[in-house]
């Protein structure tokens, strides 16, 4: 029998629940009877996937905040997230780092970068930065800069 995928809400309602050493069949009863007043963010799963949750386990749905970077798992792209959009779905607004592009992306198609991805974006950003400001000198400006360090010249 499959998981069921619940969000963080959720799972951390089945927790507190589950961490006061309470029988799942009392949850599930209290479900059946009730609107769950305290517990609004159960209703939206129905008894067969708290049933599930309660006895077979369950996964979390991976949430994603403003300014962490991700992964595009549809071609490997790292973007970085700027907002998240629930209207229609849960998607979020990321921006695809160094070109600025901006694009909506849905979160099953996301996942978190790993530190090792970051580190490899961010030191390419600082590159990039890098480039930005030698490419902004003068050539005179570029060949004293070789002449003192002994790097930077293009």
């Amino acid at each position: 029998m499959d998981k069921p995928i619940i969000n963080k809400n959720q799972a951390d309602r089945i927790w507190a629940f589950e961490w006061r050493k309470n029988n799942p069949s009392k949850l599930l009863e209290f479900h059946v009877k009730h609107t769950l007043s305290d517990s609004k963010c159960l209703q939206s799963l129905s008894l067969e996937q708290l049933a599930r949750a309660l006895y077979v386990g369950y996964e979390v749905e991976e949430e994603f905040e403003v300014g962490d970077f991700v992964v595009n798992m549809h071609g490997g792209t790292v973007l970085k997230v700027i907002n998240k959009i629930t209207e229609s779905g849960t998607y979020y607004e990321v921006v695809r780092c160094g070109s600025g592009l901006k694009e909506s992306i849905h979160r099953d198609r996301l996942r978190h970068a790993t530190e090792s991805e970051i580190a490899v974006e961010e030191k390419r950003r600082t590159n990039k930065k890098l480039d930005e400001i030698l490419l902004d000198l003068s050539e005179g400006e570029r060949d004293m800069l070789y002449e003192r360090f002994g790097w930077g010249g293009y």
